[in-house]
């Protein structure tokens, strides 16, 4: 059926990303994939895929997933199948997240009565002045254009670095034990988050197979007190940096500042033209201003339906921790 919904090309890479995705999630029930079907006399006529996580909710952590993946046969639409799925992913867990939706997914969200939460808020740093002028004006006009654009952008959104303060950042040599120790201090300050410990982060980021991730350390006296993931790739003729994730203590601005002016010296290596990031905490917003990124339109909208007490979270989003990292954003 997914061939038939997607074409082979996109069920060939499908089959090859299935398997880690579904079946290597530490946070799986039984072993099993969380996976909905729909099926008449035998028929499989549609699906809902989850990607079941342990989140921090509030002062307690719950039962949660990311949904994704939802298709139906083409002789299933209109029959309201979609809406049994969404209900029957849902009614499982105690929070469930929809992010990144489409346009039908999100309208079935709110007709469902999920909170709307979303846009997450959509950051960019231009790093090759030079680069963006001419991808974007040409070849002729956009080297002219670069001297301007580099000091509009210096005066508007200049880059301010904090002092270190004893912190050290480096290349990481793996997700150790010290990555359940940080997220044992840290996520209390946070009033949603997904547990990022090094069970998750070595499935998400070291054994992804489509993916290629760089994990930056930040410790101060030996201590992991944070960590940064990024990536940077070639798009429509621009090398584009994300930033996929940055992690600490929600008030620790020293170290978020330091992991992400290494991944900025990171990106001006490799040639970046333009950084950009994702984040729905107003702290890392914060951080990411001082470094001089800008806010953009974002196209991320996000959904959560909660089945357990949930009034003073929801009136907390500015300390929801949600980046492209989460859910499968970056697939």
């Amino acid at each position: 059926m997914y061939g038939e919904v997607f074409g082979a090309s996109l069920t060939d890479a499908s089959r090859r990303r299935w398997q880690w995705q579904y079946l290597e999630n530490p946070a799986r029930a039984d072993g099993r994939p969380e996976i909905w079907v729909a099926r008449e006399d035998g028929r499989l006529l549609g699906q809902y895929a989850s990607m079941p996580v342990r989140l921090w909710w509030g002062s307690r952590e719950v039962r949660s997933s990311w949904g994704m993946d939802v298709f139906l046969a083409a002789e299933a639409r209109g029959r309201g199948l979609g809406a049994q799925l969404f209900t029957a992913w849902s009614d499982h867990v105690e929070v469930a997240l929809g992010l990144g939706l489409t346009p039908s997914s999100y309208g079935l969200f709110k007709k469902l009565r999920y909170h709307d939460v979303g846009p997450v808020p959509f950051f960019q740093k231009v790093l090759d002045a030079r680069a963006v002028a001419r991808r974007r004006l040409g070849p002729v006009a956009g080297p002219v254009a670069a001297p301007v654009l580099r000091a509009a952008l210096a005066v508007v959104h200049p880059e301010r670095g904090r002092p270190a303060h004893g912190i050290v950042t480096a290349p990481s040599a793996g997700f150790t034990e010290d990555y359940d120790a940080l997220w044992e201090r840290a996520h209390g300050s946070y009033a949603m988050c997904v547990r990022r410990d090094r069970a998750y982060l070595d499935w998400k980021y070291a054994r992804c197979p489509h993916r290629r991730y760089e994990v930056t350390e930040a410790r101060r006296e030996g201590r992991l007190d944070g960590f940064a993931v990024s990536r940077h790739e070639d798009h429509r003729g621009l090398r584009l940096g994300w930033v996929i994730d940055v992690f600490a203590d929600a008030g620790d601005h020293d170290v978020k500042d330091a992991l992400l002016g290494a991944v900025l010296d990171g990106f001006r290596r490799a040639e970046v033209a333009r950084a950009q990031a994702f984040s729905l905490n107003s702290a890392l917003a914060t951080d990411l201003r001082r470094r001089g990124f800008a806010r953009g339109p974002s196209p991320m909208q996000f959904c959560v339906r909660t089945r357990v007490e949930s009034a003073d979270v929801l009136a907390d989003r500015g300390r929801w921790h949600v980046v492209f990292g989460d859910s499968d954003m970056d697939r």
